[in-house]
């Protein structure tokens, strides 16, 4: 059985792998569908209607940087 998935439309950035230049704003993505209600409850994008095409601003990723290196909290003294 395929996952089931939502098609979203970015508000913002999204930034999905380290190193690389993030999704820009109006990116037609496939999410699951809990992941969907995440971003569309806060903003980061909104659900796609049926047939709709992305429209990415490409130009906005010019002043953006690549997403940096993850590093661990700093450990907390007990």
């Amino acid at each position: 059985m395929a996952e089931e998935t939502t098609s979203v439309i970015t508000k913002r950035p999204i930034y999905d792998q380290i190193g690389r230049m993030p999704k820009p704003v109006g990116t037609l993505l496939k999410v699951s569908p809990a992941l969907a209600a995440f971003w569309i409850k806060r903003g980061i994008a909104r659900a796609a209607e049926p047939g709709e095409k992305g429209n990415p601003d490409t130009l906005s990723l010019a002043t953006m940087r690549p997403a940096p290196d993850m590093t661990a909290p700093p450990a907390t003294p007990s």
